[in-house]
């Protein structure tokens, strides 16, 4: 068998190949910064540049391993997300697009780039929609495809742990690939992440399975699990500080609990921080009066992953004997939902 060596595993033990990204913004104004970002327990700034008369910039750096990494241009909210390997040389385009609030981002100059827009153009769409997927999921079927063709990649790894190990249908996949990708990419974090996962839960959308159970810290850092409010309804609502449409929520699940806890409503909120400051501010500035927990995981919480969490905001609406009842209600769906059960 042919075995592909990938130049950073050849760096592994030695001073990393500097890494570039040169960038054409247009519709930018010339002194725009941009930054190029990395989360990992916290926001890393790795490099920043400043966009010149022309619309280009320049961002250099050492790599140890690889990673997915974000380009945030000043003054807007979008992160704009690519593969980077110690020693890439990528092109990248940003650009204004009439009537839209994001830019336009294209890049190009190596594999893992090709295979991330692939996966972000033509796989994660027909992903979108549902926490948990059913088997069948054509998004599903072609991720796993991707990731048997390239079991050498960065990629392959990163997408077996952040969308294939969620999904409850795919362990017995995930189970293989992590044999696979400890012998290929044993070094990774994302490989020794998966070695010593928690198999997600087979939750479906519609409920009827038990909820799994949990104990996670308080933000007073008492222990707290999560049967002991059986006999309640309970919300648990997947968040966290940095998440924009989770801190929007937050006034009318307040307004909710006002409204239900009396008739035997009960929320837990699970963030998926990393920083455990900026997580205490969010619940004291959002004025959160019910049960916080977390265990500052960020997405590596196994809770999150029990759950098959791939986006926040998610939650999950459990009845007095623990079964689920439906995911992912917010807003006038969920007013609407515990109107009829607490009259």
């Amino acid at each position: 068998m042919l075995t592909i060596v990938l130049p950073w595993l050849l760096s592994l033990g030695a001073t990393p190949p500097e890494y570039a990204l040169l960038g054409q913004l247009t519709g930018v104004a010339p002194g725009t910064k941009i930054y190029l970002t990395h989360y990992q327990d916290s926001w890393r700034t790795l490099d920043s540049a400043t966009v010149d008369a022309a619309g280009r910039c320049e961002l250099r750096g050492q790599l140890a391993a690889p990673i997915l990494a974000s380009l945030k241009v000043s003054g807007q909210k979008a992160l704009y997300q690519l593969p980077l390997h110690p020693g890439d040389q990528l092109r990248f385009t940003l650009e204004r697009e009439p009537n839209k609030e994001f830019l336009r981002f294209k890049a190009q100059g190596s594999v893992g780039v090709e295979q991330w827009q692939q996966f972000q153009q033509e796989i994660y769409p027909q992903m979108f929609g549902m926490a948990q997927l059913p088997a069948k999921n054509k998004g599903l079927r072609e991720l796993r495809a991707l990731v048997r063709r390239t079991p050498d990649t960065f990629l392959a790894a990163y997408l077996t742990k952040s969308y294939l190990s969620r999904q409850a249908s795919q362990q017995a996949f995930v189970d293989s690939m992590t044999t696979v990708l400890a012998q290929r990419q044993p070094a990774l974090a994302e490989t020794q992440s998966l070695a010593v996962r928690t198999p997600t839960a087979a939750l479906t959308e519609k409920g009827g399975e038990t909820a799994p159970d949990f104990t996670l810290p308080t933000a007073a850092g008492q222990p707290f699990t999560l049967s002991s409010l059986r006999g309640k309804y309970v919300l648990v609502d997947f968040w966290a500080s940095w998440c924009g449409p989770c801190r929007a929520e937050n006034p009318h699940l307040r307004s909710l609990y006002q409204q239900y806890q009396s008739k035997g409503l009960e929320i837990v909120s699970v963030s998926v921080d990393a920083d455990g400051g900026k997580w205490r501010k969010a619940v004291t500035q959002d004025q959160l009066p019910w049960t916080q927990v977390s265990d500052l995981k960020g997405w590596d919480s196994p809770a999150a992953q029990l759950y098959g969490v791939l986006a926040v905001p998610t939650t999950v609406l459990i009845a007095p004997d623990g079964r689920v009842l439906e995911r992912n209600l917010r807003g006038e769906a969920l007013e609407k939902r515990l109107r009829k059960l607490l009259p």
